[in-house]
């Protein structure tokens, strides 16, 4: 893009400073902090005002969280190209770096997650360059590893099969075994127990990453890729695992062996879920966009309506039950206290089971996806989960997705159907 002279850019500037007031740079960075895309993107359609970069780093973070990748990326270079050291650079390369993910681009991943390192070094941010140096692990234990693909023969129609512990999988195929792993669409990655790479004969790339999990606790993971893996008439090429130890996902009466997280979910395209446990893909994904789910990071969002309240939640297809957090329960307190009943809430994941105080709800009405929807027996989470700050008000499961004929999720089309 062609830069315009020093003193007509100065020009402009001004201009854009003037035409944005202050409460709407501090609505866009309210917005942003609360992670709600879905406000973020009609207050920014709404503005035909000048963007300043501030404005254009919040459009390219929304262009982001609804899948649009490849424009998000133009905007974020761009930008980058006038702020090669200012507050709004690693914003940006952290914007950057999810979209490379996204696009299983690990060369690239890696040498954002190294530039941040060295940003965030160089500015004594130790939780930050934690984080940086923790992706910087993992990418670089794959940065050799093309980008996944995904092949259609035809469209899919997949029964699943009981896991043996009241759960579903989902069969598949990588090499010669025929292995019948979950599907979590609310898994940043999909995880594979060290015990079954092996018995999978994957090559185990040392990584040493550090993952958190629900009990504060956390473990070592390496990396492995599985060259092919069939699911239906879907064939993976170059799927990344997380591998973590085996103890990490070994319960009192059941181990989970492997999960299909966000990648293979959305290799899929449009998944349609049916009541009785049967999936369809189909050969070819619509692509007309409904933007009524949004991304952050590899958790899908979605906007659920209770009792008056629009709450931003993740839509999460491998937790059987909604439960509702510590946000939700400050803003609906008198209502909770008046008609919930103080309860123990568990909440389980690689590392073990943790215990918290909360309440629990008889039923609860929800409007999702422009329908009308009840559950039952709904814990609230009194105490955050998140040492540094929740921004979700619930966790919307099963019970509601289950409660229809069919659903379906397209994030292709960024849209969440309740049939």
């Amino acid at each position: 893009m062609p830069r315009l002279p020093r003193h007509l850019r100065l020009a402009a500037l001004l201009a854009c400073c003037l035409a944005l007031p202050v409460g709407a740079a501090d609505r866009y960075q309210e917005l942003y902090d609360a992670h709600d895309f879905f406000a973020l993107n009609k207050a920014l359609a709404a503005d035909q005002g000048p963007q300043p970069e501030q404005t254009q780093f919040y459009a390219a973070a929304t262009l982001t969280a609804f899948n649009r990748t490849v424009e998000a990326n133009r905007v974020i270079d761009a930008l980058l190209k006038d702020n090669v050291d200012t507050d709004l650079t690693p914003k940006l390369l952290e914007l950057r770096l999810q979209n490379d993910m996204e696009l299983s681009d690990y060369p690239a991943a890696l040498d954002t997650a190294r530039t941040l390192v060295d940003i965030y070094e160089r500015r004594d941010d130790a939780k930050d360059l934690q984080d940086a140096q923790n992706t910087a692990k993992l990418v670089g234990a794959v940065s050799d590893v093309p980008p996944q693909e995904v092949l259609r023969h035809g469209a899919s129609r997949i029964s699943l099969q009981q896991d043996g512990k009241g759960g579903w999988c989902v069969p598949v195929e990588i090499g010669r075994q025929k292995p019948c792993y979950i599907l979590d669409s609310g898994a940043n990655y999909s995880v594979l127990i060290r015990s079954e790479a092996q018995r999978l004969g994957l090559e185990i790339h040392k990584a040493g990453v550090d993952v958190g999990s629900s009990t504060d606790l956390k473990v070592k993971a390496d990396m492995a890729v599985a060259p092919v893996l069939k699911v239906g008439n879907l064939e993976y090429h170059n799927v990344v695992f997380l591998v973590m130890p085996d103890s990490a996902f070994t319960f009192k009466d059941f181990q989970i062996r492997g999960i299909l997280g966000y990648q293979v979910f959305a290799g899929m395209g449009a998944v349609t879920t049916l009541h009785n446990h049967v999936l369809q893909i189909p050969a070819e994904v619509p692509a007309e966009r409904v933007d009524n789910i949004a991304m952050d990071g590899r958790v899908i969002l979605v906007q659920v309506n209770a009792g008056g309240h629009d709450l931003l939640c993740r839509l999460d297809t491998g937790a059987d039950r909604t439960e509702f957090y510590e946000p939700y329960y400050r803003l609906a307190r008198t209502e909770l206290q008046k008609h919930g009943k103080p309860h123990e809430l568990r909440s389980g994941g690689a590392g073990g089971v943790r215990s918290f105080q909360g309440y629990r709800l008889r039923d609860m009405i929800l409007k999702v996806a422009g329908r009308t929807l009840t559950v039952h027996n709904v814990d609230v989470h009194t105490t955050p989960l998140d040492p540094h700050g929740d921004h979700l008000m619930c966790n919307l499961g099963l019970d509601a997705l289950e409660q229809f004929r069919s659903y379906t999720i397209n994030v292709k089309a960024m849209s969440l159907t309740l049939h």
